[in-house]
């Protein structure tokens, strides 16, 4: 037993060590300030690519908010591919001024294909290098009106390669479940675009928001996995782009209100993400070796932020107990119960208060840009850590649950201007929404909290209920 505890230590301390980096980036995050681009008299022309399935929902407002940039309107086209729709997107989308292509192919209905779908048209109708820069969005997000600007900004002075803007959530007060999400693209910009642009590295992509150089598209869209983002994140660090981070380009996003919906959407990200890492595992070693100086670094933080970090903890916890009770059983000892119950509550408890405190400095530091009353923000400080605490059943699942892509219907139709307008926002965030769940309702003091959670538990276990009864 010492000799086991003795190489559990031993790995435990080498993990920690491989992630240790993340405790300056926190700390470089929080106090450090981001990048500011100078303005430029170098107006580069874009064009807008957006996949988009079923959302005549919510698309106009995308698009609405895209006609009102504070950048010459003739030198942004919009694009738009209506993907596999049975709705009126592509109809709408054309009635407001944008270049839709309709694709009819179930068999690849994920983003990948249709990306790439969209960029074999556009270089057949206008030539890809006919534009400066791709700037890609979800049918779901809003743009604030001096983002197609900034990026200008960022992309003339990095002299193109990749930029991504401030992903904001456009929904953080509704309930637990978005506000989570909230909280974690917070995280990505405290914990890893900040401080990795402080340190002139290169950052990740996550989705939406990031404007692509046309050199690197050339040969049009060719990242079909699961994160489709992810992949293209690696493919251009592996090979010393430069993926920078422009944080006065701020977007909304809509996030999952669902736990059943939100519960797939992280399965099809974890199984994306350990695709990702074992097929760009070796490029990323042999990057921190051949990329130049100031790119190297670069791939080390890229091979650990995609690194399966649920998966190490998985084996870790799998084998002490394992290794344990067969050493126990071999020398006629009773099984160390205790133990591994002390361990894995030890384990929770750790990553419960690591999540809340960095929810702390996330709420402190981002405070601006959340758009949310500060009496739910107390409420979802508390609730947020499950985020991180589902990892493991996550990735657990997604290894022997086959995992497919399906599109999120979104229904929240708050426009821009509702966002970026402090009066507005301030009313909006406490409206009533009455498709969400209770916990969406304005509470007037703390005292009515345990009995919104008790309601928004039972529907959730009753919605849960009904979906396996039908499955």
């Amino acid at each position: 037993m010492a000799t086991l505890d003795i190489v559990t230590s031993v790995i435990v301390t080498l993990l920690g060590l491989f992630y240790a980096y993340n405790v300056v980036y926190l700390i470089l995050g929080f106090f450090g300030k981001s990048k500011v681009y100078e303005e430029t008299d170098v107006k580069k022309k874009y064009a807008i690519i957006i996949s988009a399935r079923n959302e005549e929902r919510v698309i106009g407002n995308l698009l609405d908010s895209l006609n009102k940039q504070n950048y010459d309107k003739k030198l942004i086209t919009i694009f738009v591919v209506a993907d596999n729709c049975t709705d009126n997107t592509a109809k709408i989308c054309r009635s407001k001024g944008a270049v839709c292509y309709e694709r009819f192919d179930p068999s690849k209905a994920r983003k990948g294909w249709a990306l790439e779908f969209l960029f074999e048209n556009i270089k057949r109708d206008y030539g890809i290098e006919s534009f400066d820069g791709y700037i890609v969005f979800d049918a779901d997000n809003v743009v604030d009106a001096n983002f197609v600007r900034e990026m200008n900004k960022a992309m003339v002075k990095q002299a193109g390669g990749v930029v991504t803007g401030y992903r904001n959530t456009k929904n953080f007060s509704t309930n637990v479940i978005s506000s989570a999400y909230g909280f974690h693209f917070g995280r990505s910009i405290l914990t890893r675009h900040r401080p990795r642009q402080i340190c002139h590295s290169a950052t990740h992509l996550a989705g939406t928001g990031y404007c692509v150089s046309s050199d690197l598209l050339k040969d049009g869209w060719h990242f079909h996995t699961l994160t489709e983002d992810t992949e293209f994140t690696m493919n251009c660090v592996s090979k010393g782009v430069e993926i920078g981070y422009c944080e006065a380009a701020e977007f909304y996003d809509e996030q999952p209100t669902n736990f059943f919906v939100a519960f797939r959407q992280r399965m099809r990200w974890t199984r994306g993400r350990l695709v990702v890492f074992f097929k760009y595992f070796t490029r990323l070693v042999k990057g921190m070796f051949t990329c130049k100086k100031g790119k190297k670094w670069a791939n080390y933080d890229m091979l650990s932020y995609v690194s399966p970090n649920a998966l190490f903890k998985l084996i870790i916890s799998a084998i002490y107990p394992i290794t344990s009770a067969i050493i126990t059983l071999a020398s006629n000892q009773p099984l160390p119960y205790m133990s591994w119950l002390t361990a894995i509550g030890s384990s929770i408890l750790s990553t419960y208060l690591m999540n809340f405190l960095q929810g702390i400095l996330i709420l402190i530091k981002e405070s601006k840009h959340i758009k949310c009353s500060k009496l739910k923000q107390v409420l979802y400080l508390f609730c947020w850590p499950w985020f991180d605490l589902i990892n493991i059943p996550l990735l657990i699942l997604c290894c022997f649950i086959p995992v497919k892509w399906k599109p999120i219907i979104h229904k929240d139709t708050t426009k821009i201007e509702d966002l970026t307008n402090p009066k507005l926002a301030s009313e909006n965030s406490q409206q009533d929404y009455q498709e969400h769940l209770p916990l969406c309702k304005k509470h007037t003091s703390f005292k009515q909290l345990p009995d919104t959670l008790a309601r928004d538990y039972s529907l959730v276990i009753t919605s849960y209920k009904d979906k396996f009864l039908k499955s």
